[in-house]
């Protein structure tokens, strides 16, 4: 019974961590390199490879019934959610003020 719950927390976790980290990476990548630059943070190509390096992690650490992994509570699970938790507290906070609607991937707005 105690091995179900600790498989299922184990699980769940690893579910967050692969949703944060594939949000943390869309959002990064929004964000146009002079607003990185400007926020005085590395560039928008260092973060989104940061980034996707989670990702990677995150996904490949799923454990069954979905994936193969043995979660994400592993030393580099846990680097990965690391990244994902310094990019959302205090680059994309220091990021976002500098964007300009309209300056990102897309060049247009609605």
């Amino acid at each position: 019974m105690f091995g179900f719950l600790q498989s299922s927390v184990v699980f769940v976790l690893s579910l967050g961590a692969l949703v944060g980290s594939i949000w943390a990476l869309v959002d990064a990548a929004k964000y146009s390199n002079s607003a990185y630059v400007a926020a005085g943070k590395q560039t928008k190509t260092i973060w989104l490879a940061i980034l996707a390096v989670a990702t990677l992690i995150a996904f490949i650490s799923v454990p069954p019934p979905i994936g193969r992994g043995g979660g994400i509570i592993g030393f580099l699970g846990i680097i990965s959610i690391g990244a994902v938790i310094v990019y959302f507290v205090e680059v994309r906070v220091k990021v976002a003020p500098h964007h300009r609607p309209g300056s990102g991937p897309k060049g247009g707005t609605w």
